[in-house]
């Protein structure tokens, strides 16, 4: 049994909130009656268990409130009277697959530990659950997580977040709109509430703070509506665990009398206590730790992908002058000295003189990248019609570390936690007049952006592990309104991507 909850296959790591099964039954002895999905899916129809799935749950209400219909066609296969069930998911890009049972984890009363439906005849939730939790090997990989990766495994296409800036805070009508056209594109919402004080320890499900205003901080919400009705902006976001929701304004408590007639009619309002709740965008600015967003691409743009390594070892430079640096956060160095490159940028590098361990910032001009391979490709954008800019989305990604079952061992108690590190990559694109067009980088599964091609012409794209501990990659570029050609370049070089910093 603990093979299939652990990471280590033995026993539980440092923070583990997966609760421990008293035996295992199988839906059908649950529940009689039982099917895939009643009368549709639905938001309301997901209930987390005793296991921080959280992000996973809040991910499937995301899909449900914008995708139902593509949300039924995970599912390959079944046969809900056998208890075999066949479901698709996205992995690095490519479809794949994972057939689960029915045989679940129950409590002392036989009920369902994990993830369930709100209709016990309804299978669909836990079965979703079990199959993610088995294709990243193990319930507890899967005990806490990104709501937008879980998004990527069911679709595919990129993510990325809606941050709450200063801007923000004075005018929360400036972020209502960005978020609101994020909706309205077919993007996939959910956020999380920040921390506060006077929150209630450990009174989650799974260990988590419950805030005096009923949210629960870091723990995943769908953001299901954005309305804006009779001069009020609200947001709609449900909790996965079917209750607990926000008691401030336009919340079901209705202290002002907020919750006109109208404004029923004009938000579907319902005010039932199923971890379904409005606030103002206000409200929103003030306690959410922004929106994280995942955009899937439909059949209106076309895909082309290679998959390649990325060359090993770190990126390292020669200092060509000496230089003195002028801020807490820069270094300095003499001429000729060796430095490990973290981060580059037309401008000021990022890294530290080789043997040292200070990090700051430098003139990138100051120094020579030691030569080595770095992968490139060349994107050729073909526009269909001449006064309409095609447009195209790279995106550089790695494997899923949750997928790797790696785990490592504290020093304090020699207790296991599981590893879910990425090493740092870094796409930059040079577009056709030589010059760095832009540059991603971070320690994360992917990293992608977005380019108009007007005219097409050739982008030059290079992919490189900085920290030189990096493997596999997939590049991947979807286009739309135009065709392209996208060509792996071999032999080339770091001082390629230099020479267009310069």
């Amino acid at each position: 049994m603990n093979e299939v909850l652990y990471v280590d296959k033995q026993k539980p790591g440092w923070d583990c909130t997966v609760a421990k099964p008293a035996s295992f039954k199988r839906l059908s002895e649950i529940s009689e009656g039982l099917m895939l999905w009643k009368d549709g899916v639905r938001a309301g129809d997901i209930n987390q268990g005793q296991i921080g799935t959280c992000f996973l749950l809040g991910a499937l209400g995301a899909i449900t409130s914008a995708k139902p219909d593509k949300l039924k066609k995970i599912f390959i296969k079944y046969d809900v009277e056998i208890g075999i069930y066949a479901v698709r998911f996205n992995v690095n890009g490519d479809w794949t697959y994972v057939i689960v049972d029915d045989l679940m984890p129950v409590d002392t009363y036989g009920r369902l530990l994990f993830a369930h439906s709100k209709d016990p005849q309804e299978a669909w939730v836990p079965i979703l659950e079990k199959a993610y939790c088995k294709l990243h090997t193990c319930y507890e990989m899967c005990d806490g997580g990104r709501a937008s990766e879980a998004i990527f495994t069911f679709f595919g296409g990129v993510s990325g977040k809606i941050h709450i800036r200063d801007v923000h805070q004075q005018e929360p009508g400036k972020y209502f709109l960005e978020a609101k056209q994020a909706k309205e594109k077919g993007w996939l919402l959910t956020t999380t509430f920040v921390k506060t004080k006077g929150s209630s320890k450990g009174q989650g499900k799974c260990g988590e703070d419950v805030l005096p205003t009923g949210l629960v901080g870091g723990h995943v919400y769908s953001v299901l509506k954005l309305v804006d009705a009779e001069g009020h902006k609200l947001v709609c976001c449900r909790n996965p665990w079917g209750t607990g929701e926000w008691t401030g304004k336009w919340s079901d408590k209705n202290t002002d009398g907020e919750w006109t007639d109208s404004m029923k009619e004009a938000t579907g309002y319902a005010g039932l206590n199923d971890g379904k709740f409005w606030m103002s965008i206000e409200d929103f600015v003030a306690t959410s730790g922004g929106i994280d967003f995942t955009r899937t691409f439909g059949a209106n743009y076309w895909k082309m992908t290679h998959y390649s390594k990325f060359q090993k070892g770190a990126v390292k430079a020669v200092s060509q002058w000496p230089y003195a640096a002028t801020a807490d956060d820069e270094v300095g160095f003499e001429k000729g000295a060796t430095l490990d490159i973290m981060q580059m940028s037309s401008g000021w590098w990022y890294g530290n003189v080789a043997g040292e361990e200070k990090k700051g910032y430098f003139p990138g001009n100051y120094v020579k990248l030691t030569e080595r391979p770095i992968a490139r490709f060349d994107l050729v954008g073909t526009p269909l019609e001449s006064d309409t800019p095609m447009k195209a989305v790279v995106m550089l990604m790695q494997p899923n570390a949750m997928m790797k079952r790696r785990f490592y061992k504290r020093k304090q108690d020699g207790l296991n936690y599981k590893d879910t590190k990425y090493p740092r990559i870094e796409l930059s694109v040079v577009g056709p007049d030589g010059k760095v067009a832009v540059q991603k980088a971070g320690k994360r599964r992917c990293v992608w952006t977005e380019l108009e091609l007007p005219g097409g012409g050739l982008w030059q794209i290079y992919a490189l592990s900085v920290d030189g501990v990096g493997c596999n990659f997939v590049l991947r570029v979807y286009v739309t309104k135009g065709t392209a050609t996208l060509e792996e370049k071999l032999d080339a070089t770091t001082s390629q991507l230099f020479a267009a910093m310069s």
